[in-house]
């Protein structure tokens, strides 16, 4: 029986079944870039694939929000203390979800030395994220995380040993020369900070790879129940040895951290959903939606937009992923 998405940060969705029918899609925010581990028995009638068109759109609307409210607040409130009220938002919503569908509040896992490892590398994922923000535009930020479900896919067919067609090869190519692009290590612009995406993205391939095997375990509410409450109880036990005043804090920080956190929650909600209309291979594309979203809300926010090589860079990127979703659509069932 299918196990359909609870998306998150990554935010993260898949639906379970046999290895060997399906593969691996993905895409998601400024860190929390959607993955989908999806079959092809599923079908949709149209007015159900436009449902879920709508529903991913809106979902990464709420990702760019995410993204934006972080790079808002990363240079005034602390990490950890940021990291702390997002993973409590998430663990509370995913609570009252399970509450609603069950009449216990705690799932068992089937796999908690995994659970734990996906927890880990959420943490370095949204730590990442969260600095990285704080010192590089909401648009490239976003684009470059985008690479990480790309290396996913490319790795997943490595894994389940099918021969990679050339333009596989050729389109991993261009995302990872549209990163370039938009770093520039060796240009005048190039800083260590801009080290950061690509940290994130390292964390968010590897929390993809986990999240695809734990789907084999447990069904996706438990997971992202654990994920965020066990990176709860991580960041609640190392924040007191790093404690910083946060006396003269505005509250419009507050309110725009706690809007993120919402925002990511009702994201993971709008696309688990949206995987219940319609499969993966159709709403793929529009994941990457988001890019657009993030280049609208930076100039919205920030009055920030790319110059022209990030352009190309982030054009070279999305071209990529887009081409690599249109290749999972036309494939026959």
């Amino acid at each position: 029986m299918p196990r359909y998405p609870a998306a998150h940060a990554g935010h993260l969705a898949y639906s379970g079944g046999s290895a060997r029918a399906g593969s691996l899609h993905g895409l998601s925010p400024g860190g929390h870039w959607a993955f989908a581990f999806s079959f092809r028995f599923r079908m949709s009638t149209p007015a159900s694939a436009l449902t879920g068109i709508s529903l991913v759109l809106s979902a990464v609307l709420f990702f760019a929000l995410l993204d934006s409210s972080s790079r808002y607040v990363s240079g005034v409130i602390p990490l950890l203390v940021a990291l702390w009220v997002r993973y409590a938002i998430q663990t509370a919503m995913t609570l009252l979800m399970i509450r609603r569908q069950h009449p216990y509040w705690l799932p068992s896992s089937q796999n908690w030395p995994w659970q734990v490892a996906r927890a880990c590398c959420y943490i370095l994922t949204s730590g990442f994220a969260f600095l990285g923000l704080r010192y590089i535009k909401v648009a490239e930020f976003t684009a470059i995380a985008s690479i990480a479900p790309i290396i996913v896919s490319v790795l997943a067919l490595w894994v389940l040993h099918e021969k990679l067609p050339p333009i596989r090869w050729v389109l991993l190519g261009l995302a990872l020369a549209g990163t370039l692009v938009i770093i520039r290590p060796g240009g005048m612009a190039f800083e260590w900070v801009l080290l950061l995406p690509l940290a994130q993205v390292a964390a968010n391939v590897l929390f993809l790879l986990i999240t695809a095997h734990l789907s084999r375990y447990d069904d996706t509410l438990t997971t992202h129940l654990y994920t965020g409450l066990i990176g709860l109880v991580v960041v609640s036990v190392v924040l007191p040895f790093f404690w910083q005043h946060l006396a003269g804090i505005h509250w419009t920080h507050w309110l725009a951290l706690a809007g993120g956190g919402l925002a990511a929650s009702i994201g993971h909600m709008l696309l688990a959903q949206a995987y219940r209309h319609a499969p993966a291979t159709v709403l793929m594309p529009y994941l990457y939606a988001q890019i657009g979203f993030a280049v609208l809300l930076g100039w919205l926010f920030f009055g920030t937009i790319p110059d022209t090589l990030s352009t190309l860079g982030i054009l070279m990127i999305a071209a990529s992923g887009l081409a690599g979703a249109l290749m999972n659509w036309r494939k026959p069932a």
